[in-house]
């Protein structure tokens, strides 16, 4: 999964360089090109993997060879990326099958243990009832989506039912501009089930590797105004010197108001806008002081 990101970070760089260098843009489109068929292909490796999960575990052995072999020049880019995919479909499936300590092996290929790779070794450890193993993985999560419904899963799978439904409210309280992702949606059914004193859990959830899984589903419905923004933003000119990350900290879908927030990071300053949803009008914010003005306003006071 690390490489994963590497990859990522990759394409990024090289994309966030096309306005100056075409060639570049090119090869970039071609690699990523690449990544969307073999992301294509895994998915259709899930889907029979549904019917006969160990037919794909021998397939995903031949893939190996195939991909260490693969000398073509954008396909060779991407084999780390592809390798690690294969490894964690194969992890998913063993634990699919029961092979709880072939899917830690698998697991084990990456020296990356943190976010989505810690619950999937939490998941395997108390399915082995080695539940101290167990949350020294889920304690290592970090901040990654489906944390906090990772513990609860953990609490009960100990049969600690007060600390779940501790844990899973929490979660639900500190998450409200998160209610569409699906492990907020699965929290919530978690306290309802809970509290009708339904069965408890005996096992934490393992995170699918298939590319085709909504994290959230209405969470794209916003992307050609996620887009205007991106291109508003990158004129402004505060934004242009040693700019580092642009990101939405809050949408109209998730907070019902009606302008994303936007953080900019540029050198060691951290700038945040207000962008209206409707008329695209950016205003800047200061969190500190929630003090919110108009970029004339601001660029005066400077």
């Amino acid at each position: 999964m690390k490489n994963l990101q590497i990859i990522i970070f990759f394409l990024l760089t090289l994309l966030i360089s096309c306005r100056n260098e075409h060639e570049t843009c090119e090869e970039a489109e071609k690699v990523s090109a690449e990544m969307r068929k073999f992301d294509d292909y895994l998915i259709t490796l899930y889907k029979e993997a549904e019917k006969n999960p160990k037919r794909v575990i021998r397939k995903s052995d031949s893939l190996f060879i195939t991909n260490k072999k693969e000398t073509e020049k954008y396909r060779s880019q991407i084999k780390s990326n592809v390798e690690s995919k294969l490894h964690y479909l194969k992890a998913e499936l063993f634990y699919k099958i029961g092979n709880y300590k072939e899917s830690i092996n698998e697991l084990n290929f990456e020296d990356y243990k943190n976010g989505e790779a810690a619950i999937s070794f939490a998941a395997n450890y108390v399915k082995l009832k080695d539940f101290k193993s167990a949350k020294s993985f889920i304690d290592s999560i970090g901040n990654w989506n489906g944390n906090y419904y990772a513990l609860g899963n953990y609490y009960e799978s100990v049969g600690d039912k007060t600390s779940a439904l501790k844990t899973y409210k929490e979660n639900l309280e500190d998450d409200k501009s998160r209610k569409h992702f699906i492990y907020y949606i699965w929290t919530q059914k978690r306290v309802e089930e809970l509290e009708k004193n339904k069965p408890l859990l005996n096992e934490i959830f393992f995170p699918t590797g298939n590319p085709n899984f909504e994290i959230c589903e209405i969470c794209n419905i916003d992307n050609a105004k996620r887009e205007k923004i991106m291109d508003l933003l990158k004129e402004i000119p505060e934004n242009q010197k040693d700019w580092s990350s642009t990101s939405i900290v809050e949408s109209p879908y998730d907070s019902g108001k009606n302008y994303y927030w936007v953080k900019v990071e540029a050198g060691n300053k951290e700038l945040n806008y207000y962008v209206d949803q409707i008329t695209f009008d950016i205003k800047y914010f200061n969190p500190k002081t929630t003090t919110l003005m108009t970029l004339k306003e601001w660029r005066k006071g400077k």
